[in-house]
């Protein structure tokens, strides 16, 4: 008496090799999904920090800018604190102390000097004087204040600053900013330009006065 045998279904080689391969490809598949998927995630985690660091650096150019006033010296000439008055802004290319105490806001390609009114501990009001230098070998805006000190911006691959003037007006002299961020991830570079302008509100008010400005009055 025979016995049937049951035949076992299996896998022959040929199939357990493409079996194999086929989940290698997709485990390869979403091995670099995910490698993707973080990249782009620390990319643009990098890219918020810089563009958090420009905002601190807009944001402290502002808060300074705005009540920045030239300086004016009673031990100078009236002619002399006259001619800074009428001229409270200038741009130069080349940064250079005035012989005379009475000088104004000094705007420079990479640098900026300017005073404002501070209130001291005690509530009294002085003088505060603010420098802004930008060191393009360490990439870093240094703000040097008379009353708090130093300190450091970084995150910009470039800064740099101007004198503008709007066509709607073209008495107030302006602040102009440029930055530029760089990012670097991946070996790809990427740069993200950044322009504003600012005006201090002291100096604003100081050009439009007709009660001492002569060249106003008609």
């Amino acid at each position: 008496m025979y016995r049937l045998r049951k035949k076992i279904k299996g896998f022959t080689l040929v199939e357990s090799i493409i079996a194999i391969g086929m989940a290698s490809a997709l485990i390869i598949l979403v091995m670099k999904l995910t490698s993707a998927i973080r990249g782009d995630v620390v990319k643009g985690t990098v890219d918020l920090q810089n563009l958090q660091d420009a905002r601190l650096v807009i944001n402290s150019l502002r808060r300074d800018f705005t009540c920045a006033m030239p300086y004016y010296d009673p031990s100078d000439k009236q002619e002399d604190i006259d001619s800074v008055r009428n001229n409270p802004v200038l741009y130069t290319e080349t940064y250079t102390d005035s012989s005379k105490k009475s000088k104004p806001i000094i705007i420079h390609k990479h640098h900026l000097n300017f005073i404002k009114p501070a209130h001291d501990s005690s509530g009294n009001l002085n003088m505060e004087e603010i420098t802004y230098v930008f060191d393009g070998i360490n990439k870093t805006l240094i703000r040097h204040s008379s009353v708090s000190g130093e300190k450091n911006f970084k995150g910009m691959d470039n800064i740099e600053f101007g004198l503008y003037y709007h066509p709607l007006e073209t008495d107030i002299p302006m602040l102009f900013v440029s930055m530029i961020i760089r990012t670097t991830e991946g070996g790809e570079t990427k740069t993200l330009p950044l322009t504003t302008t600012m005006c201090s509100s002291i100096v604003n008010k100081d050009i439009v006065n007709l009660d001492w400005n002569s060249s106003k009055k008609n």
